[in-house]
This record gives structure tokens, C-alpha cells and sequence, in this order.
């Protein structure tokens, strides 16, 4: 037996059109469609049906929810309770301590500890989905040295605005500019980096043992200006020679340089350091508070898998390369954003 479409009466429809006349998510406005046109009783249900774009059990779901319930039942959305995560609670904040520690060198190795602490299994392409929703990537670990006390570059992070503070205080009304430096070496032994390719194309390989040295340092916060220095060696009197450049590059500001205790850097009491420039020393063994370091790795991304037929040449493509990310936009975006915080949060102007 067919079945009908009832007369909703003239309240009902009331407030079907009441509804319909204000603001609604598309999901509620389609079913408001459809009790609409079953209002009206102008048109059949397979043409309500080519009209919303719904089945045939649709329309007749939407009429019964409506009659019972009004259009309060008719908008009323259920939600199916979903299946209870297997990674939750105690198990999952092991699970995180684990990831935070790089104990899963596979998704594998996640799923078989799953199913050891829960004895339930996960397929494996749910536990990568795990491992993403929980901040997971695949990637290779950076080399942490054994000696690095987290403690102390959590330290530094939050001195580092007092310390900012007195430096500026020994030399009162001196624009203050904050420095970060590193240095790096380079040379004719080619870069060797991964890159799309056919398979069995090589990268060409010299044995060349000729290297120069890059002195990098990058403005922090202002004019986010950068100093460069090439040189066939380094020690502290060279050390020395590239902080000059960094203070006489605004004779009138003091410079405060946040650099790493590397053996050839200066010490914060040396006699040859400018007058107006105040050494900031980093942890040890934390070259992740410096952000020179990215730049370092981005100019020698720009010279990988190349050979080059003297450090001229090889010079030249890294000042050259270097000039595209000298530029302030670019040293704004190389800067640890902890560290632009706290800077602006205790560095005087």
C-alpha cells in the first residue's frame, strides 16, 4: 500500500515557514525543504525527492519527524556514539612520552606496543593516523650532543630578557641591537643531498680538501640586517676582525652578539672586543637556540651536489645565494619566535 502525505496543518506550517525565514546551516534548510513541499501538496514524492535531492525513505523520515516532534524534532540532529579510542588516558600519555623520546623508529614498532600494552591491534595505517593526530612525523632525529643540559637552555630562554636589561644598563643612552652568530665551514669536499631524480643518476664527487670559513650574523628584532665575513681561517683574531664589522656597522648602538662558546669565539672579557659590543654566550652544546644554524644549512642546500673548481667560485655561489636571504623579510622568518618574544619583552629600544 502507498504510502500518503499527510496535511500538516495550518500552526505547523506556521512555523515550518517561520523557520524557513531565518538564517539555517544547509543541512537544516533541506530538510525545512522538504516539509515544505509536503506542505504544499503540490507536488509528488518523487518529484520532493528530484527537488531536495533526497531518497524516498528521506522524505518520509523528515514528514514523521516533524509530525511528532515539530520542527524543534525535525532539527534535532543524533549523533552515533563513535567506537572508544584504543590510545586514551594513562596509555596514551605513555604513548606520547615514548614519541617525545623517538622510541617508534617504525609505525610498526607504535603498533606492536599498542598491542602489548592494550592487547588490541591497530591496523598499521591507523596507527600513522595516530601518530599524526598526536603530533608525530617521520623524520630523521637531529644529533643532540650527550652532554646538553636541557635545563639550562630552558635557563637562558627565560634570563635572557634580564640579561638583555643589564647589558643595555653599561652603556646608558645607546640604541641597543641584538645579534645571533655562528660560523661555518665550507670547501671543495661536495655537499651530498637527497634530490628527486631517475634512478641512477649520481651526484658528482671530488676529493678536494681545500675550506674556507662563513662568519654569518643576523639582526634579531629592527632593521633585521645581516654581516657576512669570508675567510681562509679561523681563530680569535679573526673572530675579533668580524665583530668589529658588526660594531662599526652603527658606530652609535651598542650590539649585543648571542653566540656559542666555541673555542675560536671571544670570551665575553676579551681585551680586543669593541667598546660598544657585549657578548652573549649560549649553553653548551645548543646550537637549536641559535637560528643562524638554519641558515647555514639553507646556503649549503643551495651548493649541494655540485662541484666546483676553486673556493672562488664556490664563494661566489654562496654570497650570491646568501643575498635572497639577507633580505629583512627573510631574516625576520629565520629568527625563533621565542626569541623575537623575548626580546621585545625585556630589550629596551
Amino acid at each position: 500500500m502507498a504510502r500518503t502525505l499527510p496535511e500538516l496543518g495550518v500552526n505547523l506550517v506556521a512555523k515550518i515557514e517561520a523557520a524557513w525565514a531565518q538564517p539555517q546551516p544547509d543541512w537544516a534548510r533541506r530538510r525545512l525543504l522538504v516539509v515544505r513541499l509536503i506542505a504544499q501538496h503540490e507536488l509528488t514524492v518523487a518529484k520532493i525527492m528530484r527537488v531536495a535531492d533526497v531518497s524516498r525513505q528521506t522524505v518520509f523520515t523528515y514528514r514523521d519527524k516533524v509530525v511528532a516532534g515539530g520542527v524543534a524534532g525535525l532539527l534535532e540532529r543524533g549523533h552515533a556514539p563513535g567506537k572508544r579510542p584504543v590510545v586514551q588516558g594513562a596509555v596514551q600519555a605513555e604513548f606520547l612520552a615514548r614519541l617525545a623520546e623517538g622510541r617508534f623508529r617504525q609505525a610498526r614498532d607504535a603498533q606492536q606496543w599498542i598491542r602489548k600494552r592494550t592487547r588490541k591491534t591497530l591496523t598499521e595505517s591507523g596507527v600513522r593516523q595516530l601518530l599524526r593526530r598526536l603530533g608525530g612525523k617521520l623524520k630523521v632525529p637531529r644529533k643532540s650532543h650527550a652532554k646538553k643540559d636541557p635545563a639550562k637552555a630552558a635557563q637562558f630562554k627565560a634570563e635572557l630578557p634580564a640579561k638583555l636589561e643589564a647589558l643595555a644598563g653599561s652603556a646608558p643612552n645607546r640604541p641597543v641591537r641584538l645579534w645571533v652568530l655562528d660560523d661555518h665551514r665550507y670547501g671543495l669536499l661536495p655537499v651530498i643531498r637527497r634530490v628527486w631524480a631517475w634512478r641512477g643518476v649520481h651526484a658528482p664527487y671530488a676529493t678536494k680538501y681545500q675550506w674556507g670559513y662563513l662568519h654569518e650574523a643576523l639582526e634579531v628584532d629592527g632593521a633585521r640586517a645581516s654581516e657576512l665575513l669570508f675567510t681562509p681561517a679561523i681563530d680569535r683574531d679573526i673572530q675579533a676582525l668580524f665583530l668589529k664589522q658588526i660594531a662599526d656597522s652603527d658606530p652609535v648602538a651598542l650590539h649585543v652578539v648571542i653566540q656559542d662558546q666555541a673555542g675560536f669565539h671571544l670570551p665575553t672579557d676579551d681585551d680586543r672586543l669593541p667598546a660598544n659590543l657585549r657578548l652573549l654566550p649560549l649553553p653548551p652544546y645548543c646550537p637549536e637556540l641559535n637560528p643562524v644554524e638554519r641558515f647555514g644549512g639553507l646556503l649549503k642546500a643551495q651548493v649541494s651536489n655540485r662541484l666546483y673548481p676553486s673556493l672562488r667560485k664556490l664563494e661566489d655561489h654562496l654570497f650570491a645565494a646568501s643575498r635572497a636571504w639577507t633580505q629583512p623579510t627573510k631574516v625576520a622568518g629565520l629568527i625563533h619566535d621565542w626569541l623575537a618574544k623575548q626580546t621585545n619583552s625585556g630589550a629596551p629600544a
